[in-house]
């Protein structure tokens, strides 16, 4: 298999092979031209059909260099919410008997991984992209790692699979300390309108879950009572209040992912917060970014959802598909939580145009697995969610990603005439 040594800027958001950190802040990566083949192979073959229950199964890892190996213990099950009822291909959790480190990926071993069908995102590299971006963002609590592989469950070839982190309270992951039975442990819980274990609710409605331990009735009060006084400070629009209680740099890199992007979803799902014990409360990490970047529309006209123009994220513009985060149309309302976001862009903007060629590089390099999944899931005139018709119009996984680094380009010009005042917002 030919191989090539290629220097790239530093990269903590994928690991496919050995790195040697240089100190220019450069990586030396031995270039893989081709993707991990994981083969899951179920006990007795059984089917996999909960989200609950794992099913005892083994892993071998081929095609990974010194990141070869077999017969790993695992459970696999399903999980996601649209995207494992509603999509023929399932995405799945995998919980390895112990510890593990899988190609060499994250920073450090770990037992849950996620396996990510990212089906209705026709060009595969959205949700990469985001968590490469925003990696590069230094105030988040954390940002999965990413890369992908190709997989087969009982000898049957699956497609290509994106492979992150399990979010979760771990030492390699949202590194906060959940022990203990005093009320200011660390936690870490997730705004999602679905939520159905450990319930939480604001006083204006907002449900979240708590996907952090907790030991007793007093905890969960502790922090349902914190996420209502950061609302309470939200909307008194008075920064120095929120400042007490929230992390404004953390609040500010989580808006920049997600007005970037456009990302759909951003204020009814899959969107975290972390409280470390005795600190304040963190927007992040990041995730799920498979309806954003021009792949959801839930508008028409001129100002469509998918186009790259205008802000969504605190633009109540948009306000009848009930999907902005309403923290956020609190705090664009303030002078001063604007002029952050347009201060910080300008610090970060490099990173956007980074991320592009990301997506650039990992379309040419994987090209032909890539293209392999499509033989699999021959979908590209299929509405699999939301995707506009202008997606559902492209016939091949290059010209989707010609669609997407587009889009991404077009975005982040507009991003930038518009915090230069140069283009107006819808409103």
């Amino acid at each position: 298999m030919k191989r090539n040594i290629l220097f790239l800027p530093l990269l903590v958001s994928s690991s496919l092979c050995g790195c040697e950190q240089k100190s220019n802040n450069q990586t030396v990566i031995e270039e893989n031209k081709e993707l991990p083949v994981f083969k899951i192979e179920t006990e007795n073959h059984a089917a996999i059909e909960s989200k609950e229950i794992y099913v005892n199964a083994t892993l071998d890892i081929e095609n990974a260099d010194e990141y070869n190996d077999s017969n790993l213990s695992l459970g696999i099950r399903g999980r996601g919410n649209y995207s494992w009822s509603g999509t023929e291909k399932k995405s799945y959790r995998i919980k390895f008997d112990s510890k593990y480190q899988p190609v060499g990926q994250g920073k450090g071993k770990c037992k849950s991984w996620t396996l990510l069908a990212v089906h209705c995102d026709k060009s595969l590299l959205r949700t990469d992209a985001a968590f490469y971006f925003a990696s590069k963002l230094n105030n988040l609590p954390f940002t999965s790692s990413s890369s992908f592989v190709e997989l087969y469950l009982n000898d049957e070839y699956q497609g290509v699979y994106q492979l992150c982190d399990q979010i979760q309270v771990n030492k390699y992951r949202v590194d906060i300390d959940d022990t203990g039975d005093e009320e200011d442990i660390g936690y870490l819980i997730e705004l999602d309108k679905n939520a159905s274990e450990d319930v939480i609710y604001s006083n204006r409605g907002l449900s979240f879950e708590v996907k952090s331990d907790y030991q007793n009735q007093a905890q969960l009060n502790y922090i349902t009572n914190y996420i209502n006084q950061c609302e309470t400070a939200i909307y008194s629009k008075d920064q120095e209040s929120i400042s007490n209680l929230i992390d404004i740099p953390s609040m500010v890199d989580a808006y920049i992912v997600e007005e970037l992007t456009k990302n759909l979803d951003v204020g009814w799902g899959s969107f975290y917060y972390t409280k470390p014990k005795g600190g304040k409360l963190s927007f992040g990490p990041v995730w799920d970014f498979d309806l954003s970047s021009g792949n959801a529309d839930s508008d028409t006209g001129d100002f469509k959802f998918s186009s790259y123009r205008y802000t969504y994220v605190g633009n109540s513009y948009f306000k009848s598909y009930m999907q902005q985060h309403t923290w956020y149309l609190q705090l664009r309302k303030t002078t001063w939580f604007n002029d952050l976001i347009k201060n910080r862009w300008k610090e970060v903007k490099g990173y956007a145009f980074d991320m592009v060629n990301h997506i650039d590089y990992m379309r040419d390099t994987y090209s032909k697995e890539f293209n392999h999944n499509f033989e699999k899931w021959d979908i590209f005139d299929q509405r699999i969610n939301r995707e506009p018709g202008t997606i559902m119009a492209i016939k091949s996984f290059d010209e989707q990603v010609d669609y997407l680094i587009d889009w991404f380009n077009n975005r982040i010009e507009w991003l930038s005439d518009y915090y230069d005042g140069k283009v107006s917002d819808v409103k």
